[in-house]
C-alpha cells in the first residue's frame, strides 16, 4: 500500500513538472513574439500618451523641454474660453471633420465597387488588383511632389494638355480637391484588399437562396453582400475615419502655397504649428491633442453603436437558418 501511494505521488510530481515546463515554454514563446511589440507599445504609445497628459496640465518657461510648473486645467480652460486659441483650434477641428465626412464615404464606396468588379474574376483581375493596391506603397512625399509637378499652375502637365489655367495649389477649393484626390489615390488600396477578402468569405449558399426566392442582383447586394461584409466595412470605416482625423502630411505637402492658411489648417496641422512656434505653447498643444483624441474616441463609440444596431446581432444568419429548416 505504501509503495502504491509512493508511485502515485511520483507520477503526480512528474506530471506537475511536465505541466510546469510546458507552461514555461508557452510563456517564453509568447514573450518572444509579443515582447518586441510590447516594448514598442510602451515606448511609442503608452509613454507619449502619459507624457502628453502630463504636459496638458503643465506650464513651460522656454528654458527646457520639461514642464516648469503645474497649471491644472488652465490650458483646457483657455482652449475653450480664449478667443484666439478657441477660434484657431475649433476651426481646424471643423476643417478636419468636414474633409473626413466627404472623403471617408468615397474611400469606402470606390474600393467596394472595385472589389465587387474584381470578385467577378475577369481575365487579368490579379494584375488589376495589384495595380489598385500599388499606390499605397509609394512614399507620401514622392507622390505629393509628382502631383505638384503635374498640376503646377505654370508649366504643369495637366494645365498644358487641357489648355486651362487653374491654380490647383493656390486656391482653397482647388487645393482641398487635390488633397482629396491625393488621399484617394494613396489610401483606397488597403480598404480594397480588406473588402476583397470579405467578399471571398461571404457564404455562397445565401446567394443561391436569394436566386431561389426570385431575388435580383440588387437584392443580393443589399441582403447578402453588405450584411456578409459588415465586419470588414466597419473596420474600414473606423480606420479610415480615424486616419483622416489625424490628417497632416497631405496638407503640409500640397497646401503650403495657399494664401489663406487658416482655411487649410487641420487639427494635427494646428497642433504641429503650436509645437514649432515656442516651447511655451507645449501645454496648449498637448491639451489640443488630448481634446482631439477624446473627440475621436467619442466618434468611434458612436460608430460602434450604430454598426452594432445595423448588423442586427446576427439576425440575417438566424433568418437564413430558419429558412433552411422550413424547407
Amino acid at each position: 500500500m505504501h509503495k502504491e501511494e509512493t508511485k502515485n505521488i511520483s507520477i503526480e510530481l512528474v506530471a506537475r513538472r511536465e505541466k510546469t515546463k510546458n507552461n514555461l515554454r508557452k510563456t517564453s514563446l509568447l514573450g518572444m513574439f509579443l515582447g518586441p511589440y510590447g516594448i514598442c507599445f510602451l515606448l511609442f504609445f503608452a509613454f507619449p500618451l502619459v507624457l502628453g497628459i502630463i504636459m496638458s496640465f503643465s506650464t513651460f518657461d522656454g528654458k527646457s523641454l520639461f514642464p516648469s510648473g503645474f497649471a491644472g486645467f488652465d490650458n483646457y480652460i483657455k482652449l475653450f474660453t480664449n478667443e484666439v486659441l478657441s477660434k484657431d483650434f475649433w476651426s481646424s477641428i471643423w476643417n478636419t471633420i468636414r474633409f473626413a465626412l466627404i472623403i471617408v464615404p468615397l474611400s469606402i464606396i470606390i474600393p467596394l465597387g472595385l472589389a465587387l468588379l474584381t470578385s467577378l474574376k475577369p481575365p487579368g483581375y490579379k494584375f488589376f488588383r495589384a495595380c489598385i493596391y500599388l499606390p499605397g506603397i509609394f512614399p507620401l512625399t514622392a507622390t505629393g511632389l509628382i502631383l505638384l509637378k503635374m498640376f503646377a499652375f505654370r508649366g504643369g502637365f495637366i494645365n498644358s494638355v487641357f489648355n486651362i489655367s487653374i491654380d490647383w495649389f493656390g486656391d482653397v477649393g482647388a487645393c482641398w480637391f487635390m488633397i482629396g484626390l491625393f488621399c484617394l489615390w494613396c489610401g483606397i488600396g488597403g480598404n480594397f484588399i480588406i473588402l476583397c477578402a470579405g467578399l471571398e468569405n461571404v457564404d455562397k449558399s445565401l446567394y443561391e437562396a436569394v436566386n431561389i426566392d426570385g431575388g435580383n442582383k440588387i437584392h443580393r447586394f443589399f441582403h447578402v453582400t453588405l450584411p456578409g461584409i459588415s465586419s470588414q466595412l466597419f473596420l474600414c470605416i473606423f480606420t479610415t475615419f480615424t486616419g483622416y482625423m489625424n490628417l497632416y502630411g497631405q496638407v503640409y505637402i500640397l497646401g503650403t502655397g495657399v494664401a489663406d492658411q487658416d482655411e487649410m489648417m487641420t487639427a494635427v496641422y494646428r497642433i504641429q504649428n503650436f509645437l514649432l512656434g515656442s516651447s511655451k505653447s507645449y501645454g496648449y498643444a498637448a491639451a489640443m491633442g488630448i481634446c482631439l483624441g477624446v473627440l475621436i474616441i467619442i466618434i468611434a463609440i458612436i460608430q460602434m453603436v450604430v454598426s452594432k444596431e445595423r448588423r442586427g446581432n446576427g439576425k440575417h444568419a438566424k433568418a437564413f437558418e430558419k429558412y433552411k429548416k422550413s424547407k
